[in-house]
């Protein structure tokens, strides 16, 4: 009896949906709006105590750089994904659209959680891909 509750624990928590405050949470900031300012562009991880430490807050500009950090993370981390905010996709250049395609693609082959939603849309717009 008690292999068998074990045995029930252990597969309910194989399968739990990953959790978005568990996860990696970004942003992904357009170019014309932090031109304002000065700064980078693109995927900007938001802080969690969890998270390895960067030597500062990380702004990532290419899925592969994204993939590496997600990588990076403790395993726990990775399996409850990276949680992607956007704005208005008119509010993006055909580059940065491209990027976003291009990280909707390469999530999924990397077997990475990956979670997007329309800031508009939250909290229950997240499409999972």
């Amino acid at each position: 009896m008690k292999a068998l509750i074990l045995f029930l624990i252990l597969s309910s928590m194989a399968f739990a949906e990953p959790a978005r405050d568990k996860g990696i949470s970004a942003y992904m900031l357009p170019k014309h709006v932090t031109d304002i300012e000065g700064g980078k562009w693109g995927f900007v991880m938001a802080y969690a105590p969890y998270l390895k430490s960067e030597k500062e807050p990380p702004v990532i500009q290419s899925a592969e750089e994204l993939v590496e950090f997600v990588k990076k993370q403790d395993r726990d981390v990775q399996d409850n994904g990276l949680w992607i905010v956007v704005t208005n996709p008119a509010a993006y250049t055909d580059d940065e659209i491209a990027l976003l395609e291009n990280v909707k693609r390469t999530f999924p082959q990397n077997h990475l959680p990956l979670f997007v939603c329309r800031g508009s849309e939250l909290p229950n717009g997240w499409k999972r891909y």
